[in-house]
């Protein structure tokens, strides 16, 4: 693939360092994970609101869970209708990274309180587990894609500076070459995770056929889901990111 030097318009999601388009991996992965995530929200909305109508349970966490999942869901909606308007979108990606960081320790936190049976999803418990699994996974790999780039320089500059210097109000844009590093790099992590967790699950179907491990246990249950969620997310992720580029 050609690599042109010519600058582009820095296509880099603010507050993060992949690319905002479905070229990237990561930024599909984030997509997938913020829609199964809204999902879970309004589905735990809908079941506290029944426990509390039952007064089994304190409002607290119904107010909390119903607060983030509208904001959250009126968040995508403008975003999705409005998204040709790039000045109003991009204020809203501002708010995006801190936004994130919210929902996922509040996704841990129904996790625990399901867990310790403050109150009972029952059936509905796997959406959380494949919620907090995606959302721990992507925080992980944008973590390590950030320390990728801080280790490339570029006109001895690193090009996790540069990334960042486009999130900050600073007139900078990045070369076509910058672009496709960022792009090569989501896409190298994304494939090694991938191959990662091809063995966990080679592993792990090992592990039932021999009854090392079995399903019955409730911590089996959960880490079955959360393997499964990851694999399909990350070669969902692969799939349509390659067949963009093609």
């Amino acid at each position: 693939m050609h690599l042109s030097d010519e600058f582009q318009e820095s296509p880099v999601l603010d507050g993060f360092s992949h690319l905002a388009d479905i070229t990237d991996p990561l930024h599909i992965l984030m997509s997938l994970t913020n829609l199964i995530t809204a999902m879970a929200l309004v589905l735990c909305t809908l079941l506290l609101g029944n426990l509390d109508k039952n007064e089994t349970i304190s409002q607290l966490p119904l107010l909390i869970t119903l607060s983030i999942s509208l904001a959250m869901l009126v968040g995508l909606i403008i975003e999705y209708l409005l998204k040709e308007n790039k000045e109003l979108v991009r204020g809203i990606r501002s708010q995006i990274k801190y936004f994130q960081v919210i929902i996922f320790f509040w996704m841990w936190v129904l996790w625990g309180l399901n867990r310790t049976s403050y109150f009972d999803f029952s059936e509905w418990s796997f959406m959380i587990i494949i919620s907090v699994s995606l959302q721990t996974t992507f925080f992980i790999l944008v973590v390590y894609h950030r320390i990728k780039l801080g280790r490339i320089e570029i006109n001895q500059t690193s090009l996790l500076n540069r990334v960042k210097s486009t999130s900050k109000n600073i007139q900078t844009t990045l070369t076509g070459t910058e672009i496709e590093e960022i792009r090569i790099i989501s896409t190298k992590i994304n494939n090694q995770l991938l191959t990662f967790m091809g063995f966990i699950t080679a592993g792990f179907l090992t592990a039932l056929m021999l009854n090392i491990v079995n399903l019955d246990s409730g911590l089996i249950t959960s880490f079955t889901t959360s393997i499964i969620s990851i694999d399909i997310a990350l070669l969902f992720s692969n799939i349509v990111s390659k067949q963009k580029i093609l």
